[in-house]
């Protein structure tokens, strides 16, 4: 076992009573992360449940080789980073192509790689604990770790000839360094590949260049990515970086948003971020699930389970290895939802009428459009169900708090619906971009969809610029817009509203001033937010009002 970094002490009931930081691992967690599990049973905080032979758990993102000592009053689990990183090396050594051995100081083996063992056809028990001259029948001088241990300087692509311990001889290409501690060398690591790993590397790189250069995506799936979220605010930003990050875990994960804010985009793009990406994603419209069937269509059916039922897989065998999306997961019932917590706490279920259990690995990504909060304060969701779902919680905000949005989604929508149906490329005009930024957008994004959908069909298909008149006469009779058009000084009104345009130059740079003068209203005349809106920098918005000769209002 490597340094212990912290001890959790259980009580007999195997509820947290202490937790011990050692050295500085106090500083890996957020404030009182920890401390707030008081109390609460080990298996709960951990997610899993503590095997007496060790094993590795995970709390805030951070992995942990853990030792568990019982004692008469409940128990102490010891847990250790290093431990993990010991694993990892290990892991990650055995997927080198080249054949890896390491010695310690004196020449004794320690260690040998896969590769190594097939390429000179050996186990490491067998070679443990032995001499490198008791290994191979060579000359001293030859060897590329005596030369490596003698010098304490490192030999590069060396070629060693030897014969191996059933009297085959080898040619290899080999590479050794010193394992040098603070100046003390300790041991030494050599490298080996013959000709058979050379072309094995060889066609490795040959794949990786034709993937290079291949301009096909690596994976066909029609799930959304993260890719395809459109966006320039950066609440938006936020929430992918961190939506990428948590894409790397295992963890619940509950998505909260107002209806039509895209929870389900964030969470297809979760998945097909994350390494179950090649597994299912099934995704289920709990408000839509009916109560009888809720059981069955869940966990699945025996044959003969009742009448008319046949052998049938249910969500969570469907989407074993990879993601379970549950909608609208606040619509299920109390009672519904204690069945669901137990599969997740045991990641085992019967099927309707089946005598055995099925595992299952499935990751839960859930979504509501509700807080779990008060929902939880008129008991219509169980805490332990909650806390069990949101091991990590992403909202979504609503559209009207992220206007920055507003101009690049509907030209987005706006350019799809010109590509669907073959139509020429359309404009969205000053005045109809500012009615849209002054909405309130209670329907969020997808709102937005409809709205510049329904604009686009209300427009002749010879129309270049979508105007104010194309839009829904709800839009157009919007109080927060009609009231700001209201207040405008005369000037800029006619310079929205004026469409007699003398020839192309001035046609462009009527266009232009209607544009600026639009976001300049909009925002009280701040640059830096009107820049920045109109995706500019401060200095090419001043530039472009002095030459447009539009004064700071």
């Amino acid at each position: 076992m490597a340094i212990v970094d912290i001890i959790l002490k259980v009580d007999h009931e195997l509820r947290l009573k202490e937790i011990i930081y050692m050295g500085e691992s106090k500083k890996w967690f957020s404030d009182k992360t920890l401390y707030r599990a008081i109390g609460e049973k080990l298996d709960y905080i951990i997610g899993t449940s503590i095997t007496s032979d060790g094993g590795i758990i995970e709390i805030e993102n951070k992995f942990f080789k853990y030792q568990w000592i019982e004692e008469k009053n409940g128990g102490t689990l010891y847990l250790s980073r290093d431990g993990v990183l010991l694993d990892l090396y290990e892991q990650t050594i055995k997927q080198v192509a080249e054949g890896i051995q390491i010695f310690d100081k004196n020449g004794y083996f320690i260690y040998g790689n896969p590769a190594s063992e097939k390429l000179e056809q050996y186990k490491n028990e067998d070679f443990k604990g032995k001499h490198v001259l008791e290994l191979y029948d060579l000359r001293e001088e030859y060897s590329t770790i005596l030369t490596v241990l003698r010098t304490q300087n490192p030999v590069a692509s060396r070629c060693d000839r030897f014969k191996v311990k059933n009297g085959k001889t080898l040619t290899t290409i080999n590479s050794g360094y010193p394992l040098k501690i603070k100046d003390r060398i300790y041991g030494a690591v050599v490298f080996e590949s013959d000709l058979s790993v050379l072309k094995q590397i060889k066609k490795r790189t040959f794949n990786l260049e034709n993937y290079v250069e291949s301009n096909q995506s690596p994976s066909d799936d029609s799930l959304y990515t993260f890719d395809d979220i459109v966006h320039t605010s950066k609440g938006m930003k936020d929430i992918i970086y961190f939506g990428k990050k948590v894409s790397l875990t295992d963890s619940s994960v509950l998505v909260v948003g107002a209806t039509g804010t895209g929870k389900e985009l964030i969470a297809q793009s979760i998945h097909s971020f994350s390494p179950r990406r090649h597994k299912p994603f099934i995704d289920v419209n709990c408000g839509a699930v009916p109560y009888n069937l809720f059981e069955s269509m869940f966990f699945g059916t025996e044959k003969g389970a009742f009448t008319g039922s046949v052998t049938k897989k249910g969500f969570f065998e469907m989407a074993d290895g990879g993601t379970i999306f549950l909608d609208e997961i606040n619509s299920i019932s109390m009672e519904m939802q204690a069945k669901l917590l137990r599969v997740l706490q045991e990641k085992r279920f019967q099927r309707i009428g089946g005598t055995k259990y099925i595992q299952c690995d499935v990751r839960i990504i859930a979504a509501s459009n509700e807080d779990f909060f008060q929902l939880m304060e008129e008991q219509k969701v169980r805490q332990d169900f909650y806390y069990r779902i949101s091991t990590i919680k992403i909202n979504i905000p609503p559209l009207q708090e992220r206007r920055e949005d507003i101009p690049i989604l509907a030209e987005y929508f706006l350019k799809n619906l010109c590509n669907q149906y073959n139509r020429r490329e359309i404009i969205i005009a000053p005045q109809a971009l500012t009615a849209l930024l002054e909405y309130s957008w209670p329907g969020n994004v997808r709102e937005l969809q409809h709205v510049i959908e329904y604009g686009f069909n209300r427009a002749s298909e010879e129309t270049e610029i979508l105007e104010f008149q194309h839009l829904p006469d709800y839009i157009q009779s919007s109080k927060s817009y009609t009231h700001k058009t209201a207040q405008l000084p005369k000037e800029f009104v006619s310079e929205v509203t004026d469409t007699n345009p003398k020839n192309f130059q001035e046609q462009m740079e009527l266009y232009e001033r209607r544009i600026i003068i639009d976001s300049l209203i909009l925002y009280k005349g701040n640059i830096t937010q009107s820049a920045k809106t109109l995706g500019m920098s401060r200095q090419s918005l001043q530039y472009r009002m002095k030459k447009l000769g539009i004064s700071n209002m």
